[in-house]
Parts: structure tokens; sequence; C-alpha cells
């Protein structure tokens, strides 16, 4: 028996609309616009199933050895599409086309499920000074020659399971602003040690959650931290990177002999 396609709730659409971003995931058009003559927007996109609602002969050849899921026309399987990609996708299906969207659906249901539980945690005040040194600091990375800097522990934990690109960034932003923030962490443990104990506790406790979900993908775990931590505190995103970065050589985000 064929399966048959539901219309989808208002708010089903803004959950989609919200997660592409308004632009169309494979050629970036826009899923809104407006008419001249209109004074409100106009839908320009259409829902599309991922694994096809009904796959015909040569789609089920490709689709072997994938699953078919468990509900055909749930939210997980179906993506916002500009009209052009949709009908391209159904009547030129192509296997890499489908993982290609399976991906970009898997990273929106992670980007989701990441904003949810960061808005469950909190982090501590102190976070805030420690990124206004970041954003500030002027080339003052201090001397790095007797410092407790593990490079070696820092290329252990980022050994696999992490884009090229992203090792660099982060084994780069631990090293320069290494002294700077442990000097800052200092001076704020002079007036209360505690509060840095608790704030190292919770970007472990984070990084566990967000492993948890996300196991040996380091990129995607890293991000969400800086992302939390930008979040929470209101702060730009790359100084959020170069304190999660700190983290890494300081042993709360990732372990040395994880995947």
């Amino acid at each position: 028996m064929a399966n048959m396609r539901v219309k989808y709730h208002p708010n089903e659409h803004s959950i989609l609309y919200g997660e592409t971003g308004g632009a169309c995931p494979l050629c970036g058009l826009p899923m809104m616009f407006k008419k001249a003559s209109s004074k409100h927007p106009s839908i320009g996109y259409e829902i599309a199933h991922i694994y096809p609602l009904n796959a015909n002969a040569s789609q089920a050849e490709a689709l072997t050895g994938y699953a078919e899921p468990a509900e055909i026309n749930g939210l997980e399987n179906v993506i916002l599409l500009c009209p052009t990609c949709h009908t391209k996708y159904d009547k030129d299906f192509k296997i890499e086309e489908y993982c290609k969207l399976l991906d970009i659906k898997k990273n929106y249901l992670s980007e989701a499920e990441a904003k949810l539980t960061a808005s469950q945690y909190e982090i501590q005040d102190e976070v805030h000074e420690i990124l206004d040194l970041i954003v500030n600091n002027d080339n003052d990375y201090g001397d790095l020659s007797a410092t407790e800097l593990n490079v070696s522990s820092l290329h252990e934990k980022l050994k696999t399971g992490i884009s090229p690109l992203q090792k660099r960034d982060i084994r780069s932003n631990a090293i320069d602003f290494f002294v700077p923030i442990r000097n800052k962490i200092r001076l704020i443990e002079q007036r209360d040690q505690v509060a840095i104990r608790i704030l190292q506790n919770q970007i472990n406790t984070y990084y566990l959650i967000i492993n948890r979900k996300n196991p040996g993908n380091k990129d995607i775990v890293f991000n969400h931290i800086a992302q939390w931590i930008s979040l929470k505190t209101g702060k730009s995103i790359i100084a959020s990177r170069v304190l999660t970065s700190f983290f890494v050589q300081n042993c709360e985000v990732f372990d040395a002999d994880s995947n």
C-alpha cells in the first residue's frame, strides 16, 4: 500500500523553515519572497521527503542497504527545498544527493538538540571576565618557556575525530592565549577559588553531555560547546572558541584516549 502524504501543521512548517535559516540547503536561494503586488511574503519552498515517500524501482535499488525511516512522514525525514531543487531531487534521484540531504538534516537536528541542551545548563558569571580579556588582548601572549602547557597532551586529544583545520585552530588558540587566560584565572582564584572550580565542572559536564550525543565527532562537540558559551554570555563566538580551546588543553574538553 502506498504511503499517504500528510498535511503539516503551521507550527511544523515553522520548525522546518527555522532549520534552514530561510535558504534552500542545496542551492541557497531564499525560500520566502515578496511580490510587488503583495504586502505579505510568499512561500517559495516545498516540503521534500529525504527518503522517498513511495520509492520507485530505480530509487529502491539505489537505496539498497539504507533503512526506511520508522515514520516516513516524520519531521526527521522531511526538509524544505526550493521547488527547483525538490523537483530535481525527486526526478533525478541520486544516492549521493540522498546522503547529502541526510547529513544536512542530521546537522539541523543536532543543532536544535544542542540549543535545547544549552538552555538547560548555566555557566559561571566569572567567564565574562575571561572572555573580555580574550577580546581585548593585544598580542600579550606571554612567555611559554616555563608554563604548564603540555603541547604533546594537546596533540593526543586532537589526534582523531577532528578535521585538520579545526585541529590547527584549536592548537593555535590554546597556545597563543594560554598565558593570559591562565593568569586571569589565577587572579579570579585569589578572590574566589570555588567559582573557577565550578566553571571547570560546568564546562566538563556540558562536554560530557554533548559528547555522549555526538560520539567520535569532535568538530561538532567543540562547536556546540563554543556556541553554548557564546549563547550564555552574549560574547562573540570567536572569543568563545578561544576559551573552549583553552579548556581542551586544560582537560575539561576531550580526553586523550577518546576517538
